[in-house]
């Protein structure tokens, strides 16, 4: 037996280095252009993921570490009276709604007499 590779057997067994047609040129530009927007498609998802993943963990962070001043808050003011209430522009239904985003309460009573009196 002959040891001895023939160039059509290292043909078959290297992958071909040039490239026989324009053809098939254009395919394998085609190719790696593909090959590279998928993997920037891939890698910008991951960036979006983990982005994603580090807002989910600030926004518990910040809601355990703000957790003892709500609920101090929260008892003070279940612990005003009706009338305190009323003089902060609350009511007893809006005490469970203090924390909710966009939550505006209506202006205490002495503020409207304030415009009331300046304008006079």
């Amino acid at each position: 037996m002959d040891t001895a590779i023939t160039k059509a057997e290292a043909a078959l067994l290297l992958p071909a280095t040039t490239i026989s047609s324009r053809r098939m040129a254009e395919v394998e530009r085609i190719r790696l252009a593909a090959i590279t927007a998928r993997d920037a498609a891939i890698a910008d998802g991951i960036r979006r993921g983990v982005r994603a993943v580090g807002r989910v963990i600030e926004a518990l962070v910040r809601a355990v570490v703000t957790f003892p001043a709500r609920v101090d808050t929260y008892n003070a003011l279940r612990s005003l009276s009706d009338r305190e209430l009323q003089d902060i522009g609350m009511t007893r239904f809006d005490i469970g709604r203090v924390f909710e985003p966009g939550f505006d309460p209506r202006p205490a009573n002495d503020a409207g007499q304030r415009r009331a009196t300046r304008a006079a």
